[in-house]
């Protein structure tokens, strides 16, 4: 039997710009109160909340702030909303834990049919009746809404509108051959179900030490790597230990340890060959509280030694450029915890309605935790990325959207590597999208049609 003769191919390079530092200067004065993060982003988001008002109803439009609506006039009014959700968690939950006294047994939704929205200003707040749906509404959205005032001092809605998706830089011109970025996330090492065989699998695929010719070509052209967070498992926070006394656990090493090891060790493999950004996650060694810091280099002293080259560890949420790509991503507690509050199960439906938002993540601080700030929102999107991505989701999916003003945006759920020992592979030049699973019999998953076909 002839064997096929193999090619050698040289991979591609790739230019990258980290644009995260807004998600890195952090002002951690817990002296603060939260409210202040909720004033600032209604300021900011205001004129363009009334840009897009009168883009949809007019130019004259009747503008009122809260406290000049008035009884049966027809108007419009801006502001930030909260809902009022009976089933929300509390800190009661947080004592009930530890007294072992089940509040909310097995539930991952807080929504019913009892929640009711507000809407406040800087001045006051009214209650909204009519067309609005709260199951689609989360706390801390900016919104404007048309109606009118009813006889009992609650606000009729008959129209409402988000500040809509922001501008976007144009696609920049990708050379004519093919460009891959790889996405994964939830690698989920420590954990007894880790995939060990499966991620060694990936590294070798990667690197161009598996498959045939048609293989190491494509392989060849991936030019970048994000891992979306959880690259280390929830079972790694050893929550048993930490009610003991020290002196019962001062011998004991902890699981975190030995899972950052394993991480290093797939790492040094993989950057000597392909640049590589390691975003902070849930259960990873970061801070808890939006946005997550990058883990310290320190951790990773084999994978290290090309620290500044090929190998970043950054924040979450993320935002650069690769090779003039605008990309911006989180490892997928926003989109988590949305899905907690809403009536709604898919990613990327929650991932559209955030850039319409113009805020990643707007739970934040009611139900998602944040530093307090008070001078900014780090949150708000200024500029519509040309791929959106979402890690450490349920399964792999996507779209292409359109904005009203011309703004393509790809948007992807990037599954759980874990669960489905999957990853994402994106060609910058097409927006081709394919799903790749990592098995003994490996196979391409679904993907899009080029584009422009």
């Amino acid at each position: 039997m002839e064997t096929e003769e193999l090619t050698t191919y040289l991979r591609s390079s790739c230019k990258k710009e980290n644009l995260s530092k807004r998600f890195q200067d952090t002002d951690e004065n817990y002296g603060k109160q939260y409210s202040s993060i909720y004033f600032v982003r209604s300021q900011l988001m205001k004129e363009r909340i009334i840009e897009a008002a009168k883009l949809k109803w007019g130019q004259s439009v009747n503008m009122k702030q809260l406290s000049d609506v008035v009884l049966g006039e027809k108007c419009c009014i801006i502001g930030t909303l909260f809902k009022v959700m009976e089933l929300q968690p509390s800190i009661l939950k947080e004592i009930s834990d530890e007294l072992n006294i089940p509040v909310h047994p097995g539930r991952n939704k807080f929504t019913s049919e009892t929640d009711k929205l507000v809407l406040e200003d800087a001045m006051q707040r009214i209650s909204l009746t009519g067309n609005i749906n709260p199951n689609m509404c989360f706390t801390g959205t900016v919104v404007a809404l048309l109606g009118k005032e009813s006889i009992s001092g609650q606000f009729h809605v008959e129209d409402m509108t988000y500040p809509g998706i922001p501008v976007q830089s144009p696609y920049p011109d990708i050379c004519e051959e093919s460009q891959y970025v790889l996405f994964l996330s939830g690698l989920g090492i420590g954990s007894k179900q880790e995939k060990t065989f499966q991620i060694q699998l990936l590294i070798d695929y990667i690197i161009g030490m598996l498959g045939d010719n048609e293989d190491h070509a494509l392989c060849s052209q991936i030019v970048h790597v994000i891992i979306a967070g959880n690259s280390l498992s929830g079972d790694t926070q050893d929550k048993v230990s930490q009610k003991k006394a020290k002196y019962l656990t001062y011998k004991t090493e902890a699981s975190t340890v030995t899972a950052v090891k394993d991480l290093d060790f797939f790492l040094s493999q993989l950057v000597p060959y392909v640049s590589v950004d390691v975003m902070s996650g849930e259960y990873d060694p970061s801070n808890h509280v939006l946005p997550q810091r990058p883990m310290h280099a320190c951790l990773f002293p084999l994978a290290q030694k090309y620290h500044g080259s090929s190998f970043s560890t950054v924040p979450n949420p993320y935002e650069c450029k690769i090779n003039g790509v605008h990309m911006l991503g989180t490892s997928g507690q926003n989109i988590n915890n949305l899905k907690m509050f809403s009536g709604v199960d898919d990613s990327i439906t929650l991932m559209l309605e955030t850039l319409r938002f113009q805020h990643l993540a707007p739970t934040a601080p009611d139900t998602l935790g944040c530093f307090p700030y008070y001078k900014s929102d780090p949150f708000i999107i200024d500029h519509c990325p040309h791929i959106y991505f979402c890690g450490n989701q349920d399964k792999f999916a996507f779209s292409i959207e359109e904005g009203s003003s011309g703004q393509k945006i790809l948007l992807l759920s990037i599954p759980e590597f874990v669960k489905t020992s999957s990853v994402v592979i994106v060609n910058l030049k097409t927006y081709h999208v394919q799903e790749i699973f990592v098995d003994v019999n490996w196979h391409d998953g679904s993907s899009t049609e080029d584009p422009d076909n």
